[in-house]
């Protein structure tokens, strides 16, 4: 099982860059210091209008790119948000895979958990 220790991305998929990143006062400052305008990288997020996300398109974050080999990458790597440099741990256990829909089920973001979530509040 993968572990922080060993492992190393093959770059061949890029799912992780398809998952909404949720961006602190820090990450946001660290990317318009590169020239980008806020409204260019950021949108609010839909489950809690008191944060804000990464911008996606179709093909998932913005600073998402792929070669002409078919490797994905950061365009932004050296100064992407904490949460794309803790993934895909979030804490000491080892992990099974890499992949978002592994990592966190659907019924984690499905809209009854949305709600669940809303209730505790």
């Amino acid at each position: 099982m993968p572990t922080k220790s060993n492992f190393k991305c093959d770059r061949c998929c890029g799912k992780c860059c398809r998952v909404l990143v949720q961006v602190d006062k820090e990450d946001i400052s660290r990317i318009s210091k590169l020239g980008y305008e806020y409204s260019y990288f950021l949108e609010g997020d839909i489950m809690d209008e008191k944060n804000l996300v990464l911008r996606m398109d179709e093909k998932g974050c913005i600073f998402l790119k792929k070669d002409k080999k078919g490797r994905y990458s950061c365009s932004i790597y050296k100064n992407r948000p904490k949460t794309c440099r803790k993934y895909p741990f979030f804490n000491k256990k080892p992990i099974k895979s890499c992949y978002p829909e592994i990592l966190f089920p659907i019924e984690n973001f499905s809209y009854k958990a949305w709600i669940s979530k809303q209730n505790k509040q």
